[in-house]
């Protein structure tokens, strides 16, 4: 059994560490975009993500991308009022219908995770065609990020959370 932890501020790494936590099963990353009227940069995002994933070593650390929007709305995001906003327009959707936020983000995260034991988590996600976007995109930030000449992660699993009834029902295609 790994004893993992739920983090979602930095420093509380180093707490799961003293308490014995053998990776961080989840990192939200939704506290960077919370309160904000400009969604972060990738630099702001990689310098608040880095810290962790260095704390961490190789121990693993499973990052959600962009869990924002429904009960967690964003001020730089115009955000219509929804009858069910706990599985409206979040997550997954917002970052594919909007990919330069999510790219920035994988940018980020890839950079951060350079040398170190990082996973991407998409949320939310409903559709195969969802996940072969998603996918897409880290493509892109790889080879961004190669272009560039920056380091960055490149062994990393990537995965989804099973959190909807359409993806319970087809998660041996996802």
């Amino acid at each position: 059994v790994e004893v993992v932890a739920n983090i979602g501020l930095p420093g509380e790494e180093a707490d799961a560490l003293k308490a014995g936590a053998e990776g961080i099963g989840l990192l939200r990353t939704e506290f960077l975009f919370m309160e904000r009227q400009t969604a972060p940069t990738e630099e702001e995002q990689f310098r608040a993500y880095r810290p962790i994933l260095e704390a961490m070593g190789q121990r693993p650390v499973i990052a959600r991308t962009l869990d924002i929007g429904g009960d967690k709305p964003a001020a730089f995001l115009s955000m219509p009022h929804e009858d069910n906003p706990f599985l409206g327009w979040r997550a997954i959707r917002i970052g594919l219908a909007q990919p330069e936020l999510l790219k920035t983000q994988l940018r980020a995260l890839l950079r951060a995770g350079h040398g170190c034991n990082l996973k991407i988590m998409f949320p939310m996600v409903a559709t195969v065609e969802e996940m072969q976007a998603a996918r897409a995109l880290v493509e892109e930030a790889w080879a961004e990020l190669r272009e560039r000449g920056q380091p960055f992660a490149e062994a990393v699993e990537i995965g989804m959370m099973v959190e909807i009834p359409s993806a319970a029902l087809i998660a041996d295609l996802l």
